[in-house]
């Protein structure tokens, strides 16, 4: 998976994570909040495969800032839901 940020390969590796399917998205399957195993919050969206032009990868992420007022991944989850809102048909139980 590529970082959008950095246009590196992350090879870190996800420990807890929360995955909304995106059926009413055109160009998007599904986004994940995860907490990876070096400590990163990262968002990852999983493109259509049908909408893919052949340039850009199919599943990309970016590392969430920090924040210093709580639980960083229950806030990132939240703010997904609320922004990914009207495209959410499901909301996938969260897996550790």
């Amino acid at each position: 998976m590529l970082d959008l940020d950095t246009n590196k390969l992350i090879l870190s590796k996800p420990v807890r994570r929360k995955t909304f399917v995106l059926g009413k998205s055109v160009a998007l399957l599904s986004t994940t909040v995860a907490v990876m195993d070096d400590g990163a919050i990262r968002v990852m969206t999983e493109r259509r495969p049908e909408y893919w032009d052949g340039l850009a990868p199919l599943s990309v992420c970016f590392k969430v800032r920090p924040s210093s007022d709580g639980d960083n991944f229950a806030q990132t989850v939240q703010r997904v839901r609320e922004f990914e809102a009207c495209f959410i048909t499901a909301e996938l139980p969260e897996l550790d």
